[in-house]
C-alpha cells in the first residue's frame, strides 16, 4: 500500500503549531502513529475528561500538568510501554511531546519517578474513571466531530483453540 496519496496531511491539536506528516527516507520516530490517535482524542477529549476527573491537589509550582502527565502515561501504554521504566528515554522523545502538547525543543515531559507518584496518587479506582470517561466521549456530542464520525465499529475473533489429542 503507498502512502503517496494520503500524505502530507495537517494534525491540529497543537493550536499553536499545526503538524504536517509527510514521508522520510530517514526513521524519525517509531512512534508516529500515536498523533492519528491523539487528533482523535482532541475531538473525543478522552485524556482531558480522564485527567480532570482525577483532579489535582498540587500547590505552588506545577511543571507537569496533570493533563500532560495523564497523556503521557496513556500514550505510552498505547505505544506498548506498559511499564514506566521506558518513560526516562520516552520523556525527551519528540513525539510524545507533541501528544502531550508540548513542542519538541520543549523542556522534557515527566521524569519515570514522577509518573510513579502521580498514579499512586491518584485516589480513585483509576480504571472506572477511565470507563466512564471513554463511554460519556460518545454519549455527548463533539462539536468538532461530525455526527457520522462518531461511531465505533469493532469485530472481535475468537482465535481457534488448539487440540488437546
Amino acid at each position: 500500500m503507498s502512502l503517496q496519496g494520503v500524505l502530507p496531511f495537517v494534525l491540529d491539536f497543537l493550536p499553536q503549531k499545526p503538524i504536517e506528516v509527510e514521508v522520510s527516507q530517514c526513521q524519525l520516530t517509531g512512534d508516529a502513529g500515536l498523533l492519528p490517535i491523539r487528533q482523535f482524542d482532541e475531538a473525543i477529549r478522552l485524556t482531558e475528561r480522564f485527567a480532570a476527573a482525577l483532579g489535582d491537589a498540587r500547590s505552588g509550582d506545577v511543571i507537569h500538568t496533570n493533563l500532560s502527565m495523564t497523556r503521557q502515561r496513556i500514550y505510552g501504554i498505547l505505544a506498548d510501554y506498559e511499564d514506566q521504566n521506558d518513560h526516562d528515554t520516552l520523556r525527551s522523545d519528540p513525539v510524545f511531546k507533541l501528544v502531550c502538547d508540548r513542542l519538541p525543543n520543549t523542556h522534557d515531559l515527566a521524569s519515570q519517578p514522577t509518573l510513579s507518584r502521580f498514579e499512586n496518587a491518584s485516589r480513585l479506582p483509576t480504571s472506572n474513571v477511565f470507563v466512564r470517561s471513554f463511554a460519556t466521549s460518545f454519549w455527548r456530542p463533539s462539536p468538532r466531530l461530525p455526527l457520522a464520525s462518531r461511531s465505533i465499529w469493532m469485530r472481535s475473533t475468537i482465535p481457534p483453540m488448539a487440540s488437546s489429542s
